[in-house]
């Protein structure tokens, strides 16, 4: 009977929002990590009047919150990394900080695909390599200290690559171990692969703000950083080309750039990616419980 209660847990991921709020109520919550869910507050309850917090073993994280319908939903968000354990959410009112809720949050340990393969690992980087990606990771984690201070996805989202015969499939999932036994080495994949030829257009899965612009970044090669409010920040890697500049307003579906292989990419594709606060998650959870249909 577990086992059949965390697979529809997983399923509920996949449909719409309306579907998500009405069968994950706050009253526990249980998350893989990487994991994304949508879950109901409750009703006549305004995003402005209360502010989620994730007890997390690292910093507290905050819950984006949002009202549909009369009713206010949060997303909750597992790191990648998060340890498996119990933690909790706390729900409070914004002017008295009074507790109005607390839920118990159990992290689970996430089932990522493996990938064996002795040439996993085999680009060295020297010194100056080194300290060029730590820069450029600093710029990143730079452009993402502040976000936009209201939702912009309430139009729902769309996938990145325009799904055809030939385009848009997932090659690799988000999570999955990359593995070189010769090595003793081991890394997992921090976004989602999705398959397309040089120049295909890339489209922004929600609408936002152009938060970064990468240019040749060494690991990401071409990337762009889309703010989509509450601290949901999407990027996509290894572009051939820019179509949007920082301060960009974009809508969901406006193409932003095209799919190359710049970077630390072996053939054309788009690596997308999305933080919802400090946790890196699987985006397209996000994209399937937030797309309208």
């Amino acid at each position: 009977m577990k086992r059949l209660v965390a697979i529809a847990i997983v399923l509920l991921v996949a449909t719409t929002l309306e579907s998500v709020a009405q069968e994950a109520p706050l009253d526990g919550l249980t998350l893989r990590q990487g994991d994304v869910r949508i879950v109901k507050i409750g009703d006549d309850m305004n995003a402005s009047d209360v502010y989620g917090v994730i007890d997390t073993s690292n910093a507290p994280s905050a819950v984006p919150m949002f009202n549909k319908a009369g009713a206010l939903y949060g997303i909750v968000a597992a790191d990648l990394y998060q340890q498996p354990g119990a933690y909790h959410m706390t729900v409070y009112e914004t002017a008295t900080k009074r507790v109005l809720s607390m839920k118990a949050l159990i992290v689970e340990k996430g089932a990522f695909q493996k990938s064996v393969s002795s040439h996993w690992n085999t680009q060295a980087f020297g010194q100056a390599d080194l300290e060029r990606i730590a820069r450029e990771k600093k710029a990143i984690t730079e452009a993402i200290q502040v976000s936009l201070p209201l939702p912009r996805w309430q139009d729902g989202t769309t996938d990145p690559i325009e799904k055809t015969d030939h385009t848009g499939l997932m090659t690799t999932p988000f999570g999955q171990i990359r593995m070189n036994p010769t090595q003793d080495w081991y890394r997992f994949h921090r976004g989602t692969d999705f398959q397309a030829p040089e120049g295909f257009a890339i489209r922004a899965i929600a609408a936002g703000k152009v938060a970064h612009l990468g240019h040749d970044y060494l690991l990401e090669g071409n990337i762009t950083v889309i703010d989509h409010g509450l601290g949901i920040f999407s990027s996509y890697l290894h572009q051939s080309a820019f179509l949007v500049k920082v301060g960009d307003d974009v809508k969901k579906g406006d193409v932003i750039g095209r799919v190359g292989s710049t970077g630390n990419s072996t053939a054309p594709h788009l690596h997308l990616a999305l933080r919802i606060g400090a946790a890196l998650v699987d985006p397209t959870q996000f994209i399937e419980a937030m797309r309208r249909p």
